[in-house]
């Protein structure tokens, strides 16, 4: 069987999935079975790559059946193979009108007829010289081979009919032939005369023989006018046509299938006769000058979307396995790339990535991006500009490294250890704000170093975090999980009415952007400046501990924290919908009737009577804030009606209060600057908003294949085991919101990293925390399997699953697991 992948990365992945399925290996249906179970698993299955196959001098009879169906049915090519072809042979012509100096003029295929130099010239763009030196057989100088193949597929040079000519000259429908071989011109008459005298001279002095008998006297084949057969001994020359190209490859391809593909492959085609590569250096020049930064900040979108789904790094993508699937050229984001030829993007993307790994290895590690503000023209300002051609793992990397650089505590200093009453929270209500875990965790840590909080990554299984979580009257083993379960029931308090630091965004009401948070914009406390300020540090103390936290916040809250501008239009739409659309009706009046008729509309709203003797019902320049209260415009905004001829200035002011709600430079100062104490703010020049959030609050579901591939199996289980398969079986079945609750049940957080260190290929690299998952036997033998529940360890990521006999109890056992498993003191 021949099966397609994603990435040549997955290779092994796939291999070891077919070795470790039985069903496929089929060992309990064979004769034999005590010996077949001492065979090695590699000498019932083989799996080899095809690529690399049709090099091998022994090929596979099933992938030569594979190619062969492919290529050819019957006695004819299919159709994608034949349009391959027929673009290789048109191809030579092509080339030799692109190096002559008289402008190309179209030629039809059926009229071109190449000549054995035409195909042996190595011309650029002659992809028929490369297909013929891939085809050949091996030891067999390519010219014998052309030789033979005229000889058998070509035909004579067609002659031209002067009655096509008319009175003027001019051909009427003459057969084109392209041809590169030079005309023979006449010798000169005195070269003429030279030659006639010469062979005179020659018959003078012919030598004397003895006469011979009549009946055996027969014509002197040395003698070049008395030889009857001297134009049978010049073979006529004879030209390759596309008919005769398609009928050489027919037969080639039945005595050697792969040696086609060779050829194929290396003229820049792939296994679906798509061009995979371009033709020459300037084919790649003229496609290269179409790239915009628009397209280039699409492309590298593409790839850092892919690689998360693959779950690999931009490195260990070739460059032929980039390609718009039609779900990818469905989005909107990519509209500019939708009519752009694949080897052109194959192409595009080669050069950002050998752009990433020079910036990566050797520029950004120099460039001191603090400069940014302050100088316009540095490189610091020049790489935030074009941040867009920068893949996220790049970023993600140097900034792994300059924070393992910038640690301050290291394993010789005990870290903090802060003490938090869960009886405060018991049933999920917070009698009073300063009672929640944040309120009493900011309290403890206000008097410790921000120094003591910056330590490196966290990595391997047992992690060093910024502080350690001790629950009063409990006993807790273990760290990771407690800090673990701690950052998730912070996020859970700011995300809910008992803290005012985050609101609701008023497009919510209206089911757009639903439980999304903003910033509360409004003046701020001594007090709450200090909050802020704390959650800066959890932001920051998230990324060193490699915590993705559960916080649904707004774009426009990331643009302020990297200093990214506003959209007036698209930021004003997502956090406040109807705002927007009051906005629009204004910029949309055309005149001072549909005014009126407006502003009384807004004015009905807001009276719950209306006098008919009273003024007529006008807008004034005043507009509720987010937090409900009413504010002016403009000075003496209450006394200034809306009027026909300010109309424009009114919304406009409506606007500009929304976008500096957004912004909210207060607050955002305070987080930044508690931010800038766990991990220098100067890494955010290079990060856009959504990689910031990703970097930060990771993804908001669950990948399952990722975390198969992240799980060991402990205590002899083994993944092909019945239980192991009920348990991924179930897994699969489970809606997002019941795989964050499995997972919190699990590990206690909601939300786990999508990308790994080991990702990168490497046999030693570490996981980051809390990867890699484990199941393990439940402890002891009590009791029948489908009695026992499941039990975790969330400080390991430790499973202990029981060998349930049923998808339907597995299912049962798992979810009674997860809805149970609200308890503040898990860890």
């Amino acid at each position: 069987a021949v099966v397609e992948i994603r990435s040549r990365a997955k290779i092994e992945k796939i291999r070891a999935s077919l070795f470790n399925n039985n069903d496929l290996i089929g060992l309990s249906s064979l004769d034999g079975e005590d010996e077949l179970m001492e065979m090695s698993t590699e000498e019932i299955l083989t799996v080899s790559v095809v690529n690399q196959s049709l090099f091998d001098t022994q090929g596979s009879p099933g992938l030569e059946d594979y190619f062969s169906d492919k290529s050819i049915k019957g006695e004819k090519l299919v159709p994608g193979a034949r349009e391959v072809l027929t673009e290789i042979f048109k191809s030579c012509a092509h080339s030799e009108q692109t190096l002559s100096l008289t402008p190309a003029k179209p030629i039809r295929v059926s009229d071109i007829y190449l000549s054995k130099e035409q195909i042996n010239s190595q011309t650029p763009g002659n992809l028929l010289h490369l297909f013929f030196t891939n085809v050949r057989p091996p030891k067999k100088v390519l010219e014998d081979q052309l030789t033979q193949i005229l000889r058998k597929y070509g035909v004579p040079k067609p002659k031209l009919d002067k009655s096509k000519y008319s009175k003027a000259g001019k051909e009427q429908h003459p057969v084109k032939v392209v041809s590169t071989k030079r005309p023979v011109t006449k010798p000169p008459a005195k070269d003429k005369a030279v030659l006639s005298s010469l062979r005179t001279a020659l018959s003078e002095k012919k030598p004397t023989v003895k006469p011979k008998s009549p009946e055996k006297s027969k014509p002197d084949e040395k003698d070049p006018e008395k030889s009857p057969t001297k134009k049978q001994e010049v073979p006529e020359e004879k030209y390759l046509t596309l008919e005769g190209f398609h009928k050489f490859v027919i037969d080639r391809a039945k005595q050697d299938i792969r040696s086609v593909w060779r050829a194929i492959l290396s003229c820049g085609y792939d296994l679906h006769f798509e061009r995979c590569a371009c033709i020459d250096v300037r084919h790649a020049q003229k496609a290269s000058r179409k790239w915009t930064l628009e397209m280039d900040v699409a492309l590298v979108q593409y790839i850092n979307r892919l690689c998360r789904h693959l779950a690999i790094t931009p490195a260990r993508l070739h460059p032929h396995e980039v390609y718009l699937d039609p779900a990818d050229a469905a989005d909107p984001r990519m509209a500019c790339l939708s009519n752009v030829p694949i080897e052109s993007l194959r192409l595009r993307f080669a050069l950002l990535q050998s752009l990433n790994t020079t910036l990566e290895t050797f520029f950004l590690p120099l460039v001191e991006l603090r400069q940014t503000p302050m100088y316009a023209h540095s490189i610091a300002a020049l790489l935030k500009e074009a941040k867009g051609l920068i893949f996220y793992d790049t970023k993600v990397t140097v900034m792994n490294r300059v924070l393992n650089a910038t640690v301050q505590r290291t394993a010789d200093h005990a870290a903090p250890e802060i003490t938090l009453d869960p009886l405060e929270i018991v049933g999920g209500e917070i009698r009073a704000s300063e009672n929640s875990y944040f309120c009493q965790a900011a309290r403890q840590l206000a008097s410790v170093p921000s120094s003591q909080l910056c330590v490196k990554l966290a990595s391997g299984g047992d992690p060093t975090y910024a502080f350690n979580i001790r629950f009063t009257g409990e006993e807790v083993h273990g760290t990771s999980g407690s800090f673990r379960h701690f950052l998730w029931q912070v996020c859970k308090e700011l995300q809910s009415s008992s803290l005012s630091l985050l609101l609701l965004c008023p497009s919510s009401a209206v089911n757009k952007n639903k439980g999304k948070y903003i910033l509360t914009p409004s003046p701020i406390t001594y007090g709450e400046e200090q909050l802020l300020h704390f959650l800066g540090q959890l932001l920051g103390i998230a990324i060193r501990a490699d915590v993705p936290l559960p916080l649904d916040l707004l774009p426009s809250f990331w643009k302020t924290l990297v200093g990214e501008p506003l959209d007036p239009d698209q930021d004003l739409q997502e956090a406040d919908i109807l705002t927007y659309n009051y906005v629009k009706k204004f910029e949309s009046i055309n005149d001072e009737s549909e005014l009126e008729a407006l502003c009384a509309e807004i004015a009905s709203q807001h009276l719950a009577t209306e006098s008919p003797e009273g003024p007529k019902p006008c807008c004034r320049f005043t507009y509720l804030t987010m937090t409900g209260e009413e504010v002016e415009l403009c000075s003496r905004g209450r006394h200034i009606p809306v009027a026909w001829e300010n109309k424009d200035i009114y919304a406009a002011a409506i606007r500009s209060l929304r976008l500096r709600e957004l912004q909210n430079m207060e607050c955002v100062t305070a987080v930044r600057a508690g931010l800038g104490s766990i991990i220098p703010l100067q890494l955010l020049t290079t990060l856009s908003p959504l990689e910031m959030e990703l970097r930060t609050c990771g993804l908001p579901y669950i990948n399952l294949e990722f975390l198969k591939a992240h799980t060991m199996y402990q205590v002899g289980l083994m993944e092909t085991d019945q239980h192991i398969e009920l348990f991924w079986g179930a897994l699969e079945m489970f809606t997002q919101e019941e795989l964050c609750k499995f997972i919190k049940f699990a590990c206690n957080q909601e939300r786990i990293p999508f990308t790994c260190p080991c990702k990168d290929g490497g046999p030693d690299t570490a996981h980051v925390p809390p990867y890699p998952m484990k199941i393990a036997p439940p402890d002891g033998t009590a009791g029948p399997p489908d009695s026992r529940y499941i039990r975790v360890e969330t400080c390991m990521f430790m499973i202990k699953l029981p060998q349930y006999s049923s998808l339907e109890t597995m299912l049962e056992k798992l979810r009674c697991a997860i809805h149970y498993r609200e308890d503040p003191l898990s860890g």
